[in-house]
Formats: C-alpha cells, sequence, structure tokens
C-alpha cells in the first residue's frame, strides 16, 4: 500500500527578513578574495599556537659521517578577538521613507519590509566589511583613537614590532610609484626572490591609483582607456582599502595570517522585532564574529610606510 505524507507549508512570515547567512559573511570577510591575499586559518575560538622551522645552510660536500647545521623550530601563539555588529532601524523614520506604500496598514502591524530588508543586509555587510577592512590593518588596543579600531591589533602594528625590511619612504605620485616599488622588489631577500610564486604588493588606494596612471602615461599607446592590470613585473598588486596612504609592503602572502572562527559564525546572524519583546518600535540587527591578525617571518617582508603602532 501506498504511504501518503503530509508536510507543514507554513512559512514563518518574518523567513524572508533573514539575510543569506553565508553571503553575509563572505561580504564580511571579503572571502572571495582573502584565501587568495592571505593564510585563512579558521576553527580558532582560543588561544593555540602556529609553528615555523628556519633553516641554516643545509648544502655540504659528500661524506660518510652526519653532520647536520640546526634549524630553529619556534611558533607564534595567535589568538581571535571576539567581535560584534550591532545597528536598529525605528518604525517612524520607515514610515516616513519611500517604503511607506509597501508597509502593512496600522500603526500596530509589523512594519518590517522584505525588500528593503534584503537591500539593509547589503548594506550592513559593506559597511561592516568597511571597517574590518581597516580593523585588520591598523587596529591598535593600545591607543587607536577609533571606537573600533582598538577592539584588536592589526597587520601594521604587529609588522612594526618585528623587524621587517624598512624602505625609505615618502609621498608616492604617479612619477615616482614605478620606482618606489622598484626600490621595494631590489630590497626583497633573495631567499623570497628564488620562489615569488606567492609574493603581492599589498598597496593602499592612493598607490594603486598611481601606478594605473604611471603605466597608462609610459605604456605606448599614452592614456589608454582600457586596464592594463594591477601587476608589477608579473607580481600582483592587492590594494588593501585599510592599509594608510603612501604604504606598500612586499612579501609572500602566507606571511599575514587571517586567523578567524566561522564554524558558528553563520548561526549567530540575527534580526528582532523589538515591538514584541522591549516594546521599542525599532528592528534590530546582530552578527557576531571573531578575528585575529598576525605576521610570520617578518624578515622576508619589505614594509614602506609609516609605523602607525608602538
Amino acid at each position: 500500500m501506498a504511504k501518503k505524507y503530509k508536510f507543514d507549508l507554513t512559512v514563518d512570515s518574518t523567513a524572508l527578513l533573514q539575510a543569506n547567512p553565508t553571503e553575509f559573511y563572505s561580504r564580511l570577510f571579503g572571502m572571495e578574495s582573502a584565501t587568495s591575499n592571505y593564510r585563512v586559518i579558521p576553527g580558532i575560538k582560543n588561544k593555540t599556537k602556529i609553528a615555523n622551522v628556519l633553516f641554516n645552510e643545509i648544502t655540504q660536500a659528500a661524506g660518510c659521517d652526519f653532520a647536520a647545521t640546526d634549524s630553529t623550530v619556534s611558533a607564534i601563539t595567535v589568538d581571535v578577538c571576539a567581535l560584534m555588529l550591532n545597528t536598529s532601524v525605528c518604525q517612524y523614520e520607515l514610515e516616513q521613507s519611500w517604503l511607506a506604500n509597501e508597509m502593512a496598514k496600522g500603526s500596530n502591524s509589523n512594519f518590517e519590509v522584505a525588500s528593503f530588508m534584503s537591500y539593509f543586509w547589503e548594506q550592513m555587510a559593506n559597511k561592516a566589511h568597511e571597517e574590518f577592512a581597516k580593523l585588520a590593518w591598523q587596529g591598535d588596543t593600545d591607543g587607536a583613537p577609533s571606537t573600533y579600531l582598538n577592539l584588536c591589533d592589526g597587520w601594521l602594528k604587529r609588522l612594526c614590532g618585528l623587524s621587517p625590511v624598512r624602505a625609505t619612504q615618502t609621498t608616492i605620485t604617479s612619477s615616482n610609484v614605478i620606482s618606489e616599488m622598484g626600490e621595494c622588489l631590489t630590497l626583497l631577500p633573495n631567499e623570497v626572490k628564488g620562489s615569488m610564486a606567492n609574493v603581492q604588493f599589498k598597496v593602499s588606494p592612493d598607490v594603486a591609483v598611481a601606478y594605473r596612471i604611471a603605466t597608462a602615461s609610459n605604456n605606448t599607446i599614452n592614456s589608454v582607456t582600457q586596464s592594463l592590470g594591477l601587476t608589477y613585473l608579473d607580481i600582483p598588486i592587492v590594494v588593501e582599502y585599510g592599509l594608510p596612504t603612501s604604504t606598500m609592503i612586499l612579501g609572500d602572502k602566507n606571511n599575514f595570517l587571517f586567523v578567524t572562527d566561522l564554524e558558528g559564525d553563520i548561526d549567530s546572524l540575527e534580526i528582532v522585532d523589538f515591538s514584541k519583546t522591549t516594546l521599542d518600535r525599532r528592528i534590530g540587527a546582530r552578527a557576531d564574529y571573531k578575528a585575529g591578525f598576525y605576521i610570520t617571518n617578518s624578515e622576508q617582508i619589505v614594509f614602506y610606510g609609516d609605523c602607525t603602532a608602538s
């Protein structure tokens, strides 16, 4: 006998108000490019150690006796900063906006608008990514002026506390950007030059603009309208929107650790109608995440810029 199955097809009225958590966190972290530009270490909820090893000269004349040189094994302790995103929208601001015609009639009815919430989540993720990109580089728990920049130490502070190869910095313009990038490449240690597969220029937006202008004006067809691509001698140029002006960093992308949890973050994306709880006529949105930023092998990194942190 054939079996009959019954399904409850009732959909909660708030279902359309929820963001796609995978898309939201992907936009927040810039995951479409993160794995290409950093060494991403997921699943970190608390302090853990990342191993590192440095070799002395290992090539010797052949002989019967074993005469090894010492290799230095070390580890750095990494941790994550627990962070959250919070914002809210007032009902009366929505009623006075272009959304009024889409809202349910009556002062005590639901005032969420599904079409608006899709836009709301997108813009919230964009704003969160803007702040995240700046925190990743300029974060300083010891004295950053901004309320969110003092929540976690970023890559610049880590780098300034270590021993990178320092290049002489000047104000970058389209007239000097190519020569300054050449100086950075010249300073790159030989052990890195021998394997350039993962080497990148990480530059501030103004440096990228100067480079585009310089390459366009020096091309055989002056001021070409088609992009020539952001590479310098086949080395990728990555625009880092969190870097201060006239800043360049040259090194292996795997020396920049982006530590995060991610595994449970998609479960923490919440939106609440406070009119049903605290009686506030607001929609509240919250997202939680964890992130940490660390450097390995700083002596293999060329740093062209100012230390903005102690």
